[in-house]
């Protein structure tokens, strides 16, 4: 009875060390889930892949104007054509019913967008009156997206992105079956692109699908998208991944953890973003690694780029701060620390804007929107009664926009 016992516990522990063996085996594309199947919508997956293709070297500038969409251009780099104030000069505040997290939208007219927890997407001038507001039915994380025609595109955690006209008037509704908390952003193709829980979405701007790529954790972060359409964007299943303009995975880059931190696409043509295993990396857009450097904290931020070409990141505790490195290296250049408690899970959050002279302006948990020189010294400070985790921006009117915890959307002006 013993040998039995004996040898069938040699088998089970065989068993189990080969089925071990096999696991820790897997590619890193086998970590991925399978495609979901829906019949009608082409659902991609790791088995479909796009053909290789070298795509390294510098990119073509953008135009960038009115912010009228995440991070101000489809590369996420931040980068406004316009001065910020150098005081804090309050213009107006515009009450929600709930807090803000979202980044405000504006057109070149001055219509300004903003989303708020309390599942409405709100209108206002450039003045801070309301033009009007439409029920999302739950809490409004995306940053909207505005087209040329002024339609306006967002979703909300009701699982449905919304489109509507410059009135208000609602185009089209598309059911995503998961909370779709990512900003919208438009490829060159014209379509839409954006998270809902675990599937990265490309729809044509009337609401038609095209397709779908499924990813094997939650998607938080906005896909930025090259010149060719590929775009990139992190996921919590710890990878980075490229996909083509087909919906077909160019590459992935596993991380150490979740990456929440959308990526920027910087005009040199390589890519850097954050993540929870306190890395920022640096990959060229085939995916092989150019850097990486440990910031000590999560970097959840949407990283951005400043004028002189430092990566600005902000970083959560111990050591909360914002944190320019040498887009060639990844050396740290200068840091300016936050005032905020010792506390792994409070930092910075909200994406660094920088202005048309170099100014740098992005929010903390202790409350605070701060604005410093290009080279990291602080030209002020503006409190509000909440967490600014709004990555702010400015309009074509001079307004410095961001929103907060407070429930507010905050002006803030350029001095007559």
């Amino acid at each position: 009875m013993t040998r039995q016992r004996l040898t069938l516990a040699g088998m089970w522990i065989g068993a189990i060390g080969a089925m071990l063996f096999l696991w820790l085996s897997r590619s890193s594309e086998e970590d991925v889930e399978p495609a979901l199947e829906a019949p009608g919508i082409p659902v991609r997956g790791p088995a479909d892949r796009a053909p290789d293709e070298e795509r390294a070297g510098a990119l073509e500038p953008l135009e960038v104007g009115a912010p009228t969409t995440y991070r101000l251009d489809r590369r996420h780099r931040g980068q406004s054509p316009y001065v910020g104030p150098d005081r804090a000069i309050p213009a107006w505040s515009f009450e929600t019913g709930s807090r803000i997290t979202a980044q405000p939208v504006a057109a070149a007219d001055g219509r300004i967008y903003v989303g708020s927890h309390d599942g409405f997407l709100y209108a206002l001038d450039e003045h801070g009156n309301e033009r009007w507001r439409k029920d999302l039915r739950g809490p409004v994380w995306s940053t909207p997206a505005i087209d040329e025609a002024g339609n306006v595109y967002v979703g909300s955690d009701a699982k449905v992105v919304t489109a509507l006209s410059r009135d208000g008037e609602v185009l089209w509704r598309l059911d995503v079956e998961d909370d779709a908390d990512t900003g919208i952003v438009f490829a060159p193709n014209g379509r839409l692109h954006f998270g809902a829980g675990q599937d990265l979405w490309s729809v044509e701007p009337d609401g038609t699908v095209a397709w779908r790529y499924h990813a094997a954790g939650k998607i938080f972060t906005t896909p930025a998208v090259d010149d060719d359409g590929t775009l990139y964007f992190g996921c919590q299943d710890d990878h980075l991944y490229a996909v083509a303009p087909d919906g077909r995975l160019r590459w992935q880059h596993r991380t150490g953890d979740d990456v929440d931190s959308s990526p920027v696409l910087g005009d040199d043509g390589n890519l850097y973003f954050g993540s929870d295993d306190h890395q920022v990396r640096s990959l060229d857009r085939d995916g092989n690694v150019r850097w990486s450097t440990d910031l000590e904290g999560y970097v959840r931020a949407p990283v951005g780029i400043a004028k002189d070409g430092s990566i600005l990141a902000g970083v959560y505790g111990p050591r909360p701060r914002l944190v320019a490195l040498d887009p060639a290296e990844g050396g740290i250049r200068w840091f300016f620390p936050v005032t905020v408690a010792d506390s792994t899970e409070v930092g910075v959050e909200s994406g660094a804007l920088v202005d048309a002279e170099g100014n740098i302006y992005f929010g903390a948990h202790d409350d605070y929107l701060y604005a410093l020189a290009p080279t990291g010294d602080m030209r002020f400070i503006h409190g509000t009664d909440g967490d600014v985790d709004s990555s702010p921006v400015l309009t074509s009117t001079g307004l410095l926009l961001f929103g907060s915890e407070d429930g507010f959307l905050h002006a803030l002006r350029v001095e007559d």
